[in-house]
């Protein structure tokens, strides 16, 4: 593969012991879900590639995996660290109410994901929580370096309406490869990951590599979950955009699952007797959709559905909860 990518800013050498960075090293990850285990997926490659790590998720602020006692004090003391080079990357999770009401300083970030907004459904994308999610997504791409890069979910196009407002390189990943945003910024020559042959593949128009087996990392059950299929794609497209070897990121990848301990009910697969449990709290139907598509790709099963009271739904929601739960099939309680 060509080498199309040239490092961004904040990620291009180590700063140890040198003063002040310009640039701090920070990845910032917004979108309606998948953030948290993009985050941990980036963790586990950070520790496998052994570079000091900092980031500020919705349930805390981690050094190097460990939780920190509050927030914003531990974060004020994670910048500082990163701008001396005393941590090597930073990753911080987008919340959408946060960054309306504060706002993002512009041309900061270096590195920004973006997962998915609706996943296309149109009637998701009516709701508050989608309208807010999209100014956020507004403000991150305003938030970019234009010397930076964008890691994009190619897959879904109100995704990449937001997108295409940036001033920054656009690094689109998609579960196929005839997507057709990916095949523009492959023909405009860039670069792009997706899946071929049950692979993870980054390229561009010429050549690819393949990184990683789909199947063979935990969190996506053999391959049938592909909303953590596209988690693996963002993943490793960040990896790939600031440069760390692919084997690194495959061998850091080939034990990843969501920990309960630090993504309860965020698709966590446990093995009980000889049964397969899913355990996770959906707060739309189409994240609902997305899990549901992805046991019922599961081969040979029976199911047992247990499901709660869904208290972010509307009414109208929870009919159409209801729908695609029954779809399931099995026993439901």
């Amino acid at each position: 593969m060509t080498d199309t990518i040239t490092r961004p800013p904040g990620f291009r050498s180590r700063v140890v012991d040198r003063g002040q960075s310009e640039t701090l090293p920070l990845i910032s990850i917004a979108g309606t879900s998948g953030k948290t285990t993009i985050a941990w997926m980036l963790n586990s490659i950070f520790n496998k590639a052994g570079w000091p790590d900092a980031a500020w998720l919705s349930s805390g602020v981690y050094v190097e995996g460990e939780q920190q006692d509050g927030e914003l004090g531990p974060w004020a003391r994670v910048l500082l660290a990163a701008r001396y080079g005393e941590l090597r990357v930073v990753v911080q999770e987008m919340a959408a109410a946060t960054v309306v009401a504060a706002g993002l300083p512009k041309d900061t970030y270096p590195v920004g994901i973006m997962t998915t907004l609706c996943g296309n459904n149109e009637a998701c994308l009516l709701s508050e929580d989608a309208s807010r999610e999209r100014q956020a997504m507004h403000i991150v791409v305003e938030s970019m370096r234009p010397d930076g890069m964008l890691v994009v979910n190619a897959d879904d196009y109100d995704v990449n309406e937001v997108a295409s407002k940036a001033h920054c390189l656009v690094f689109p990943y998609a579960l196929h490869n005839d997507n057709p945003v990916l095949q523009a910024r492959l023909n405009a020559g860039g670069i792009g990951c997706w899946i071929q042959d049950g692979q993870v593949v980054v390229g561009d128009r010429h050549e690819s590599s393949h990184i990683i087996d789909v199947a063979s990392v935990p969190a996506t059950l053999g391959g049938t979950m592909l909303f953590q299929v596209q988690n693996l794609l963002a993943a490793t497209a960040a990896a790939v955009a600031i440069r760390i070897d692919p084997f690194i990121i495959e061998a850091a990848l080939l034990s990843f699952t969501t920990e309960p301990d630090l993504q309860p009910a965020a698709a966590n697969v446990f093995a009980y007797n000889e049964a397969t449990v899913i355990a996770d709290a959906p707060e739309l139907v189409a994240t609902l959709k997305q899990l549901a598509r992805g046991i019922r790709h599961i081969p040979h099963r029976r199911s047992l559905v247990v499901c709660g009271r869904l208290p972010r739904l509307s009414d109208t929601e929870i009919h159409e909860a209801g729908r695609v739960i029954g779809g399931i099939g099995g026993i439901i309680l």
